[in-house]
């Protein structure tokens, strides 16, 4: 045991040293924990829905209409994209460039905290989805497809 550690490194030494001794992990454990981190949400990670406007860090437009409506615009590393407008108790909005079925996507949007709420919609022949909805705080966008996922990152609305 180091002599200039602290009450926390010393204890902390002492229980490395008894799961060392009592229940050693196993020889593989490292590289197969290496291997399943770089594999897990790979595919995911690389079409993450990333965020490249956002209308509240834009001045106000010259149109009326839209001045209380928080326009945000994703891309995905495959082209497609999704315009989102979230205005009071209404998101709307329309995936765009998207090569497969729109009948088969799904939009998600959902916020997190102690008030976590989640909402989903379909998407009409021409990509747009309607929600009755009203989110606050940290929103996010899922878009699902043929059993795969796409997230933003949270947003601060």
């Amino acid at each position: 045991m180091n002599v200039h550690s602290t009450g926390d490194d010393a204890l902390l030494e002492e229980l490395r040293d008894m799961w060392l001794t009592y229940d050693p992990p196993p020889s593989d454990l490292v590289a197969n924990m290496i291997a399943a981190v770089a594999a897990a949400d790979l595919d995911q990670e690389w079409e993450l829905l990333v965020l490249v406007r956002d209308s509240a860090e834009e001045s106000a437009a010259q149109v009326r209409g839209l001045a209380t409506a928080r326009m945000l615009y994703f891309t995905v590393a495959e082209g497609w994209s999704l315009d989102a407008e979230i205005d009071g108790d209404q998101v709307r909005g329309q995936l765009l460039d998207f090569d497969g079925d729109m009948g088969s996507v799904e939009v998600v949007v959902e916020t997190r905290g102690a008030a976590a709420e989640l909402w989903r919609a379909g998407l009409d022949e021409f990509g747009f989805f309607s929600i009755e909805a009203e989110p606050t705080g940290e929103v996010r966008f899922t878009v699902h497809h043929r059993g795969h996922a796409v997230s933003s990152r949270w947003v601060e609305l």
